[in-house]
């Protein structure tokens, strides 16, 4: 027995030994954490230049940490490099850096909006081909600037630029903008990727649209009314302000748009494909500067017609802009086609691009007005003044 133990006690103590530690551990003070990278231009034709927000440990969580909103600096390191491609950027920034660079933990890739209309498909598969990359990265688009220009604005609130802009797009915009939303759509057949845009709004960052990307390369913006309503058709959640003129009355009134729901349809007539979009909105009213009598139901149907009117005149502008002056497939028309008839769509799939333009959308269009406040007419008008 006293054999036995004598036998088994190294064989513990190994089994102790190789169990514990972590073999590639590395110490938060040797690693750099990459939260932000902006990509533009280089000076060279070709080249790239890139912005990185690293994070300084140090800073982070402690006593000196600033406040949301102030003025004092981001507990982040700004590092500049230029080169050919990705991995030589980040090769160059290895040499300046005293601790090893980490991409895992980056939230957003911001493109410039030069190199974005240059063309990005380089730069997608330099990202794509490095495990380390999250293809859950916001990926967005400086709008009429440089990537560079957009990370020194202010920041509202958040203690980092980079928290600034992923609340932004997913509490705000709601726009499917993440790498990997872009490589679904970039693969899916029928089918042109959007990124949400920022830009500059007085001192300070804001969303200003949507990117429209055909062949990875930028075309232009969809902006406004038409961003909210090509976000809704993508299935996105949707929420604006929507001024609606008075029916038969001078002056608007302001409606609070709390949904805008899309269902597609395609059907083949006499071999072509028909598709149809079955819009239907609802929204509150939050003031009446027309002095209308709201509590006619008369009137509010009157309003529902009007309002059903706004919303298919913006869709009908949006498809204007993507079919005849962008020329992309943004909502996926050509995707509703190969998904209702694949053989079809296999035969027209080379042509899709020169059929897109001339293609026809049938639009059923309805609106409801669920809430007009506690009263009808303005409280302070007289009986006399109030518009019937």
């Amino acid at each position: 027995m006293k054999c036995r133990l004598f036998f088994l006690l190294p064989v513990l103590l190994l089994t102790v030994w190789t169990s514990t530690g972590c073999w590639d551990r590395k110490e938060i003070v040797d690693v750099a954490i990459v939260m932000l990278t902006a990509l533009d231009e280089g000076q060279k034709p070709g080249t790239y230049r890139a912005h990185a927000l690293v994070a300084n440990p140090i800073q982070l969580g402690g006593p000196a940490q600033p406040s949301s909103g102030s003025s004092e600096k981001e507990p982040v390191a700004h590092i500049v490099t230029e080169g050919r491609n990705i991995d030589e950027i980040r090769f160059k920034a290895e040499r300046i850096l005293p601790r090893d660079i980490e991409t895992s933990h980056r939230r957003v890739y911001i493109i410039g909006d030069s190199l974005a209309r240059r063309g990005i498909e380089e730069v997608l598969d330099q990202i794509s081909r490095n495990p380390m990359n999250r293809i859950s990265t916001l990926l967005t688009v400086a709008e009429g600037m440089e990537a560079d220009k957009l990370i020194d604005r202010q920041v509202t609130l958040e203690t980092f630029a980079m928290e600034q802009f992923r609340e932004l797009a997913q509490r705000k915009a709601n726009v499917p903008s993440t790498l990997k939303d872009y490589f679904i759509a970039a693969t899916s057949p029928g089918q042109q990727p959007i990124t949400v845009s920022y830009g500059e709004t007085g001192k300070k960052v804001g969303v200003t649209g949507i990117a429209i990307f055909r062949d990875n390369k930028l075309k232009g913006y969809v902006k406004g009314r038409e961003a909210i309503a090509l976000t809704a058709l993508l299935g996105g959640k949707v929420s604006d302000s929507i001024a609606i003129p008075a029916p038969n009355a001078e002056g608007e009134l302001s409606l609070h748009l709390k949904q805008l729901k899309v269902r597609r349809k395609v059907v083949f007539s006499k071999g072509e494909p028909v598709i149809s979009f079955d819009v239907k909105a609802s929204g509150l009213i939050m003031d009446n500067r027309a002095q209308l009598d709201l509590s006619d139901p008369s009137m509010i149907q009157k309003l529902d017609k009007v309002f059903a009117e706004e919303i298919e005149d913006t869709y009908r502008s949006l498809f204007q802009r993507l079919q005849k002056e962008l020329r992309a497939d943004s909502a996926g028309l050509g995707a509703m086609i190969y998904r209702k008839n694949p053989k079809y769509w296999k035969r027209i799939e080379k042509d899709w691009m020169e059929m897109y333009p001339e293609q026809t959308i049938n639009w059923k269009v309805s609106a409801q007005i669920t809430g007009v406040g506690s009263v009808g007419a303005p409280i302070f008008l007289p009986e006399n003044e109030v518009k019937k």
